[in-house]
C-alpha cells in the first residue's frame, strides 16, 4: 500500500511539473505577424550557417582545414556565399550551397553542385505549432539540374525570424541550414 501512494504521489509531482508557457502579448503579436507572413507566400531566407551530416569521410575532409579558418565537420559559415530559399505563392526557389557525402547515382562534375531548384513543390505542407509558437513547412521537390536528386524538406520559421531549413535527399546525405527570414520583396529585381 505504501508503494502505491508513494508512485501516485511521484506521478502526480511529474504530471503537475508539465506546465505550458504562457505568452506575452508582444510574443503573441510576434507569433501573428509570422503566420501572417506565412499566409501571404512571400518570403526569403538567406542563411549564414550550414550543417552537414556528420559522417567519417565528412570529419577527415573538414579536419583538414579545406573548409577555411573557424568551420569544422559541423558548422560551415555561408555568410559570404550567395544563398536564397524563396515562397513565391505556389513556387519555391532555392539556390543553397551544399556541403557533404553525395552517392555515385548522383552526376559528380556538374557546374550545379548545390541545392537547387526552381519549381512548385510535389507536395507542400503549412503546420502551425501552437504551442511553441513556430510554423513548420514541409514540401517535397526535386533538383532543377540532377535527376536523381529528390528533396524532402522541413522549414522551421521562428517569430524572432530565425529559421531553420533542414533538407533531406535521395542522393546525398542530410543538411541543416541556419538563417534569418524576410518577406520577399517582388520589386528588388531578384
Amino acid at each position: 500500500m505504501k508503494k502505491l501512494i508513494f508512485y501516485s504521489v511521484i506521478m502526480l509531482l511529474i504530471v503537475g511539473c508539465g506546465s505550458s508557457k504562457v505568452f506575452t502579448a508582444q510574443e503573441n503579436q510576434a507569433y501573428q505577424e509570422l503566420q501572417d507572413l506565412v499566409a501571404s507566400r512571400s518570403i526569403e531566407i538567406v542563411s549564414n550557417s550550414a550543417s552537414p551530416m556528420a559522417s567519417a569521410a565528412f570529419s577527415r575532409v573538414a579536419n583538414s582545414n579545406i573548409l577555411g579558418p573557424g568551420n569544422n565537420a559541423n558548422y560551415i559559415d555561408i555568410s559570404s556565399n550567395a544563398n536564397y530559399f524563396r515562397i513565391k505563392g505556389d513556387t519555391i526557389q532555392a539556390f543553397l550551397p551544399y556541403f557533404g557525402e553525395q552517392t555515385f547515382g548522383s552526376s559528380y562534375g556538374s557546374n550545379h553542385s548545390g541545392i537547387e531548384f526552381n519549381d512548385v513543390p510535389k507536395s507542400f505542407d503549412i503546420i502551425h505549432n501552437d504551442k511553441n509558437h513556430t510554423v513548420d513547412l514541409k514540401l517535397k521537390i526535386d533538383d532543377d539540374y540532377r535527376s536523381s536528386d529528390h528533396y524532402e524538406i522541413t522549414v522551421t520559421l521562428f517569430p524572432n525570424k530565425r529559421s531553420i531549413i533542414r533538407v533531406q535527399s535521395t542522393a546525398r546525405s542530410a543538411i541543416e541550414y541556419l538563417g534569418r527570414m524576410s518577406a520577399w520583396e517582388k520589386d528588388a529585381g531578384r
